[in-house]
C-alpha cells in the first residue's frame, strides 16, 4: 500500500481453520482476546485476514460517489494482495452460474451489485445478498418473556431436546397469533425469562449454517410444520 497516504477501506475480518473453511467462531474468540500476552498468543494459535470489498478514501478524496467499478480499479492500484490481506474477486453477468459453484461448495453466498452504484453505505436495491441457506424443522420448546423470541430445540437420538437457538426474524404477525392461541396449553414450567413448552409445534426455519457448538446460526422462520401441530 503506497504510504503517507490516508485510505478508509471496507472489508472483512475472516479466520481459515483446519479444513479450509471459512470460521466466523475463530474470530470471535480473537475480538474476545484481552491482554497483549494473550493477544501475542493468539496471532500464532488463531490468524486472521482481511478482506477487501471497496475502497471509501484515499489521499484526502472521497471516493463513495464513483461507480462501483471505478472504485474497485482505485483499490487495485492501492492495496496490494498481501498474506493477510487480500481484495475480493469478482464477475460479471455470471451471477446464477457463481451461486451454483458457491452451493457446490456450501459456502454462505454471493453479494450482487449494480457496476455503476454509487456507496451509500446502508441497505440498497443496488446491493443484493443472496443467502446459500440451510433449513431444518425444529421444535418450539418455549419463548421469551421480553422481547420476541421463540426457543428452537431439535430432538437427539436419544429422545432428548437439545436447545439450538432462538427463533426472533420472519414470523409473520398471524403465525405469532396463531402461537399465542396454543402456546398456553402446552406450558410445562418457566424461569426469569422464558417459559418452556412442550415440544408439541414443530416449524421450518433457514439458517446460515450450524455452529461448531452445535447451534443456528441466524435462524428465519419459514412456517408451522402443521402435520407436527397439535
Amino acid at each position: 500500500m503506497p504510504v503517507n497516504k490516508d485510505v478508509i477501506l471496507d472489508g472483512e475480518v475472516y479466520s481459515i481453520d483446519e479444513d479450509g473453511q471459512i470460521d466466523f467462531e475463530r474470530v470471535m474468540s480473537r475480538f474476545q482476546t484481552k491482554g497483549p500476552d494473550r493477544v501475542a498468543a493468539a496471532m500464532g494459535r488463531v490468524p486472521v485476514r482481511f478482506m477487501v470489498f471497496d475502497i471509501l478514501h484515499y489521499d484526502g478524496r472521497d471516493l463513495r460517489g464513483l461507480p462501483l467499478l471505478k472504485r474497485k480499479e482505485i483499490l487495485d492500484h492501492v492495496v496490494p494482495d498481501a498474506p493477510a490481506i487480500h481484495k475480493i474477486q469478482f464477475i460479471e453477468k455470471e451471477g446464477s452460474a457463481l451461486f451454483e459453484a458457491i452451493k457446490e461448495q456450501d459456502l454462505e453466498g454471493i453479494v450482487c451489485k449494480r457496476k455503476d452504484s454509487t456507496y451509500v453505505g446502508k441497505r440498497s436495491a443496488d446491493w443484493i445478498k443472496v443467502i446459500n441457506y440451510q433449513y431444518s424443522d425444529v421444535y418450539i420448546s418455549g419463548y421469551r418473556k421480553g422481547d420476541f423470541g421463540w426457543l428452537a430445540s431439535v430432538l437427539e437420538t436419544d429422545g432428548r431436546l437439545r436447545p439450538v437457538g432462538v427463533i426472533e426474524l420472519g414470523v409473520p404477525p398471524a403465525h405469532k397469533r396463531a402461537f399465542r392461541g396454543v402456546c398456553q396449553q402446552l406450558v410445562i414450567g418457566e424461569d426469569k425469562n422464558f417459559v418452556y413448552l412442550e415440544p408439541k409445534l414443530q416449524a421450518t426455519v433457514k439458517f446460515r449454517n450450524w455452529t461448531k457448538s452445535g447451534m443456528l446460526r441466524s435462524p428465519v422462520f419459514v412456517d408451522f410444520v402443521l402435520n407436527k401441530a397439535c
